[in-house]
């Protein structure tokens, strides 16, 4: 790699003059230039033209070490073309992660004397010894092969001759050890044949005074010694390897061959001196290195190719997954029980959930590969320390996997990815009603036969963005990035994280789901006269209700396209009075809300305190309304409490009845809040003895089922429907498509409103999404409106 990399730096593949910077900070000046590459053993080495920043650095900051920028394999920006590995650059440091290395020097040891090699006699040189050394390693390699020995123990030999030429550059030297060699096998190949044993050989140094038979003998000793602990050896790790083969074949979830696979593969690492637990704990790695595989191999089939990184693909990613286990062991997620982990989905994964976070994991891990195979480097071997500010991959994987992993709007809507753009253009199928059905099928011969009314298009929908900030402490990113990691912390930041977005997620479904049902039938309302005010009453009811919400869609540029459907004018006497936003930061007036459930209108003022229009004035509305849903009436006057609700749930099989027997569509999925459902369960139907087909308390939804439909809790705060409304529909509808996943960006200082500094960072994640229903497809949803008609006056 490093003579690569000396190729790559003498033809100037990278395409510019490369440079030394200070703690991987190049956006704070160069240090030094890179003059000249040279390798020196296993080393490289740099002529370096210094900087006084570098000089400074190094002489009064104690800067001291050298941390290598480098490609494996770098691709060139023009052509595409791939070249190899490719030094880019390189950062003083005082903590490398490659430990014994040359401290940096600027000059010569005071009172040495400079010692010069030409480069060119210096390459010359080392390439004359390495010839010299793989000839006499030939030569070895086929004369132990020829003798009866285990093909291990000749490995083993030849592990140690290579080591022990390290430092021999005298041919003759380096002959004599070899044949010492050669005679050590011999010696071996007489005393233990071919068994499998694993041999420790300790090779004597070549000084100055040892002869070659000295050596001879050195190394005829140690294969003595060798062979006379043969028996004891073999039968140590005879035990050790039928403790192997055990743990493993009583691993569930592997066949056969796969634990075949997994003990033959490291039996050659089993020696008679490893402990019990030590063998267990190498048998258990391998088991989990075997579901790692296998779950690749399930990528694989699932149509996933190999992409991104040199060290990460999606056919490779076995880092990655012992990675993310290390996480889910730090923060503790692994010690959950599914109950608690899952307790939006009904205590466990579901298989939509899981199919869907594992494609958009695939693309994550194709893109931030060399960011989890530096992680995996540095967490493998325990709590490792994190050098870098930016929030860990792994973090970020963690959060997008529990938050998809708990989002229930995803059993109701179609799901997949989509690259990011401007637009996305997603395909839909329809049936049209009103060409062929069932009857029109029975054509006899010569007859016309016509054609299927399903419809395929497509319709070009623009992503939705979910940005959030987060404020971290010093203190926090002290233990995150600069030392060990607190993964108590971190895990609170990543449920915090998962819930947050996942919520949001959630919200964006359901009220998808729930503004498609009232745009699927609706009427316009113009200039209604909706009351006079009189001056106390800040609550107005609309004639018609629900209303319909507007519907604006909006570029990445947040530059609205299009006119806004279903828009809604409200007036104080002919002034039109605009809609309250929240922020309480618009101008002193009057202003309105919309409750769209119930069709009333609230006035309030700039900062949302409830306030009455002016005395006699004359409030008007435009808006639209729906019809495709039944007006449930809460007043239940005489009526007994059971046998209320068994209206209800009359009426929740009559909106069935409409999706399925009027409209060609299934209905397999209800949506209310965990308090509709509290309060429906009142129904005489629910009790044991009045209990009727198709109406259970069952899990099939989370909340059971009502007539045949599996009805799910809604679980994120602030959704359109509350506790107004009950929707009813067919599942893979609507369609949601991850456009880009989520991912945090650098943490930066924050500052307080005089702009000083508050020892925080602050960073902000995004996630970009598609959702849409097509217009057609709306018809599969429709709803129950809950409200009481005494209630809803003016007031």
């Amino acid at each position: 790699m490093l003579l690569q990399m000396l190729e790559n730096f003498n033809k100037g593949t990278y395409g510019q003059e490369i440079f030394l910077d200070v703690a991987h900070e190049p956006s704070k000046g160069a240090a030094a230039k890179f003059i000249k590459l040279a390798i020196e053993g296993n080393k490289l080495r740099a002529l370096l033209a210094w900087t006084p920043y570098g000089v400074d650095a190094v002489k009064n900051r104690g800067f001291v070490y050298l941390s290598a920028d480098y490609s494996e394999n770098f691709q060139d920006n023009e052509q595409r073309a791939q070249h190899g590995p490719l030094l880019f650059g390189a950062g003083l440091t005082i903590r490398p992660v490659i430990k014994g290395l040359d401290p940096v020097t600027l000059s010569e040891p005071d009172g040495s004397p400079a010692t010069f090699l030409h480069p060119e006699l210096q390459s010359t040189l080392l390439q004359e010894i390495h010839v010299m050394w793989k000839e006499l390693l030939k030569q070895l390699s086929e004369k132990l092969g020829s003798m009866k020995l285990a093909q291990s123990v000749v490995a083993s030999l030849m592990a140690a001759a290579e080591k022990s030429l390290q430092n021999v550059t005298d041919e003759a030297s380096a002959k004599s050890l070899m044949g010492a060699f050669e005679d050590s096998g011999k010696q071996l190949a007489e005393a233990i044949g071919d068994k499998v044993v694993t041999l420790s050989i300790a090779v004597p140094e070549l000084k100055a005074g040892l002869t070659a038979t000295d050596v001879k003998k050195l190394m005829a000793d140690e294969a003595s010694a060798q062979a006379a602990s043969v028996k004891q050896l073999a039968d140590g790790k005879a035990a050790n390897l039928k403790l192997l083969s055990d743990t493993i074949n009583a691993a569930k979830g592997l066949d056969d061959a796969q634990k075949k696979q997994l003990t033959d593969g490291v039996a050659d690492l089993i020696t008679a001196s490893l402990t019990p637990e030590q063998v267990k704990l190498l048998a258990d790695n391998q088991i989990a290195h075997g579901n790692e595989l296998a779950v690749a191999r399930q990528l694989s089939s699932m149509g996933f190719q190999r992409q991104g990184s040199v060290h990460i693909s999606l056919d490779e990613s076995n880092n990655v997954k012992a990675l993310q286990e290390q996480m889910d062991r730090r923060l503790g997620i692994l010690d959950r029980p599914d109950a608690e982990r899952f307790s939006n989905t009904g205590g466990k994964l579901q298989e939509k959930n899981k199919k869907l976070a594992e494609k958009i994991l695939a693309a994550f891990d194709a893109e931030r590969g060399a960011q989890l195979h530096r992680e995996h480097k540095m967490l493998a071997g325990g709590d490792g320390s994190v050098s870098d500010v930016a929030v860990p991959a792994s973090f970020e994987r963690t959060v997008i996997r529990e938050a998809l992993y708990n989002m229930i709007g995803l059993q109701f809507v179609d799901t997949g990815t989509a690259d990011f753009a401007q637009t996305v253009e997603i395909p839909y199928s329809y049936r049209d009603t009103s060409a062929a059905n069932r009857s029109n099928v029975r054509v006899y011969e010569g007859g016309s036969i016509p054609r299927a009314g399903v419809i395929q298009t497509s319709d070009l929908v623009y992503p939705i963005p979910q940005k959030l900030a987060f404020e971290v402490s010093d203190e926090l990113r002290y233990l995150t990035g600069n030392g060990q990691l607190n993964w108590d912390a971190l895990s609170e930041n990543a449920r915090n994280a998962s819930r947050i977005i996942g919520e949001d997620g959630e919200q964006l479904i359901f009220n998808e789901i729930l503004n498609s049902s009232d745009e699927y039938s609706t009427a316009a309302i113009t200039s209604e006269a909706v009351a006079t005010a009189n001056g106390t009453k800040t609550i107005f009811p609309l004639a018609q209700f629900p209303v319909v919400r507007p519907r604006k869609v909006y570029t990445l540029k947040g530059v609205q396209v299009g006119n806004t459907l279903h828009p809604i004018v409200v007036r104080d006497v002919a002034v039109v009075v605009a809609e309250y936003n929240g922020t309480n930061t618009q101008a002193g007036g009057l202003y309105y809300t919309m409750d769209y459930n119930l069709g009333e209108i609230h006035f309030v003022n700039e900062i949302g305190t409830p306030t009455a229009p002016v005395n006699t004035h004359a409030i008007t509305a435009d808006y639209s309304y729906t019809s495709n849903t039944f007006k449930f009436d809460l007043d239940m006057g005489a009526v007994a409490t059971d046998v209320f609700w068994d209206g209800f749930m009359y009426r929740y099989g009559l909106r069935k009845a409409v999706i399925e027997s009027d409209r060609y569509h299934m209905a397999n999925f209800g949506l209310m809040s965990s308090t509709v459902k509290t309060t429906v369960e009142q129904a005489r139907t629910f009790v044991e003895s009045f209990a009727r087909n198709g109406t259970t308390l069952d899990a099939d939804g989370n909340l059971g089922t009502v007539k045949s439909v599996p009805n799910f809790r809604t679980t994120a705060p602030g959704l359109a429907m509350g506790d107004q409304r009950v929707v009813i529909g067919e599942r893979g509808v609507t369609r949601y498509r991850m456009l880009k996943a989520w991912t945090m960006g650098q943490l930066q200082d924050q500052r307080d409103a005089n702009g000083r500094f508050t020892g925080k960072k602050e960073a902000y994640g995004d996630q970009f999404i598609a959702l849409h229903t097509p217009t057609p497809l709306k018809a599969a949803y429709t709803t129950l409106s809950l409200y009481s008609a005494t209630a809803r006056v003016a007031r």
